[in-house]
């Protein structure tokens, strides 16, 4: 009887052996398949993206990117140069509402130092902007060449990655941390991604008389154009151009220029130009030396044919203490330049520290 127990335990065991190493392998197989399914499915839809990009601002078409260029020298004493290109592919919805939102669907990035160089791309899902697929190619001044690809789920999980050579110089993780950066790069600089924080005049700082102050304010006006026109002359400048080809406000093709240039202390001039078939902006942001105060805006704007033009012009606090206009009705004090202003300056302090 004994030996008869054992024996139906020994056949009860293996039978649940047996139906567990079968459950394994079914879902084995269901994994590949969905792995296969996956990188299928990203091989598609990049497939689409490149024919879709090849077409951006053709056929009649607006285009729709965004170029972001950062040239910034890193060392004085070592004259290393530092080129940093990113470009944006998106689509736009508007909403009931007349809101307009941004949808990047492929990222690409070009860098270069010294004769090192770096090339990445990123697939986004249209819908939902979740990372689906990283590729990075980088090679060094000698000629040693990294390729990487990684594949991602739904879930961000990557589910294949593939490599050229066992020294790779990235992981899933962090190309995937990188994807996440650029796109909040995207959403400070088109969808308001930035936290725009309150503006207020609360005196923090002496302040010397309003005519002095003026005067160094234009003093200090003319010596950042200056700066900024031998800085567009020089091989190695220091600037942060920003190119955002969209629908504007009144729906027709427009194009935002943004150029920032700055210094080891920070932004010191910021031009920015907004033009359409509709409308011709342009608008200037003067900034205290070695801080992040604005001391100066300027805005142009024309509408149904009339030129109208705001000056400010700021004391130590950030409080307007001039305003010069030919459209009072317009005027604000400011408040709108300064939060303008202090967005830039969130964006390029982002960019600085990639």
């Amino acid at each position: 009887m004994c030996q008869e127990k054992d024996m139906k335990v020994i056949a009860m065991k293996r039978t649940i052996i047996i139906t567990l190493l079968l459950i394994v392998s079914s879902v084995a197989v269901d994994a590949q398949s969905t792995k296969a399914e996956r990188i299928k499915e990203i091989r598609t839809l990049y497939s689409q993206s490149k024919k879709k990009i090849d077409q951006n601002g053709k056929n009649g078409r607006s285009r729709k990117d965004l170029h972001i260029v950062f040239n910034r020298l890193e060392d004085e004493d070592i004259p290393l140069y530092d080129t940093e290109e990113l470009t944006y592919y998106f689509d736009e919805s508007v909403t009931g509402e007349g809101n307009v939102t941004k949808r990047p669907y492929f990222i690409v990035e070009n860098w270069g130092n010294h004769g090192h160089l770096r090339y990445r791309e990123v697939l986004l899902n249209p819908k939902n902007q979740h990372v689906m697929f990283c590729y990075m190619k980088g090679e060094t001044d000698a000629g040693f060449v990294v390729e990487s690809r990684y594949y991602y789920d739904e879930k961000g999980r990557c589910v294949e990655e593939k490599h050229n050579t066992s020294n790779s110089w990235t992981s899933a993780d962090s190309e995937m941390e990188n994807a996440e950066r650029y796109l909040k790069i995207f959403n400070m600089t088109t969808n308001n991604g930035s936290l725009r924080s309150k503006d207020s005049d609360i005196s923090k700082k002496p302040t010397i008389p309003k005519a002095e102050r003026m005067k160094y304010i234009r003093a200090t006006y003319a010596k950042a154009k200056e700066r900024l026109a031998a800085n567009d002359k020089n091989d190695m400048s220091d600037d942060l151009h920003v190119t955002l080809h969209d629908m504007g406000d009144d729906r027709p093709p427009r194009t935002l220029e943004t150029k920032i240039y700055f210094d080891k202390d920070g932004i010191y001039f910021i031009s920015q130009s907004n033009k359409s078939m509709s409308s011709d902006g342009y608008s200037e942001y003067l900034f205290e030396p070695k801080t992040e105060n604005l001391i100066f805006s300027y805005t142009r704007g024309a509408e149904e044919g009339e030129v109208y033009e705001w000056r400010y012009y700021y004391d130590e606090n950030g409080k307007c203490i001039e305003t010069k206009t030919n459209n009072n009705d317009g005027a604000d004090g400011g408040a709108g330049d300064k939060r303008v202003a202090k967005d830039w300056y969130a964006i390029f302090k982002t960019l600085s520290e990639m």
